[in-house]
C-alpha cells in the first residue's frame, strides 16, 4: 500500500511539471506571436496586378520580428507569397485562402532578410506581418 502511494506522488508531481512546462512553453509562444503581430503594417495591393508591394520591382524583406508572413485581409482572399531568395532561385509558394478580418500565414519558417511579394486573386487591403 505504501508503495502505491508513493508511486502515486511521484506520478502527480510528474504530470504537475509537465503541465507547468507546457503553460510556460504556450505562453512564450503566445509572447511571440503578439510581439509579431505588433510590427503589422497596412497594406494595399496593386489595383491592376493585385500584388504587394506595389511597384514592379518592389520587394519586403522578413525581419527577426517574425518567423512567418502573416496577413489579415479586410476581405476574404487567396493569397501566394513569391520569394526571391539570396541564391537566386526565384519560387512562390502555393495559394492560401485566408478568411476576411482574421491572420492567417501567408509563409511559414521563413529565414531573415529574404526578399518576398504577395500576389493576392484580387485586389486586397488590409494588415501585414513579417
Amino acid at each position: 500500500m505504501r508503495i502505491r502511494s508513493r508511486a502515486l506522488s511521484v506520478f502527480a508531481a510528474a504530470t504537475l511539471a509537465a503541465a507547468g512546462l507546457t503553460a510556460a512553453v504556450s505562453t512564450s509562444a503566445s509572447a511571440a506571436a503578439t510581439s509579431c503581430l505588433g510590427t503589422a503594417k497596412g497594406y494595399n495591393s496593386d489595383p491592376t496586378y493585385n500584388y504587394w508591394p506595389e511597384g514592379t520591382t518592389s520587394w519586403a524583406v522578413t525581419t527577426s520580428s517574425c518567423n512567418d508572413i502573416n496577413v489579415k485581409p479586410n476581405n476574404g482572399v487567396y493569397v501566394q507569397t513569391c520569394f526571391n531568395p539570396s541564391n537566386g532561385n526565384y519560387y512562390c509558394n502555393s495559394k492560401r485562402w485566408i478568411a476576411a478580418g482574421t491572420w492567417g500565414l501567408a509563409a511559414t519558417d521563413v529565414l531573415d532578410n529574404t526578399s518576398f511579394y504577395l500576389q493576392f486573386d484580387r485586389p486586397s487591403s488590409g494588415r501585414v506581418a513579417y
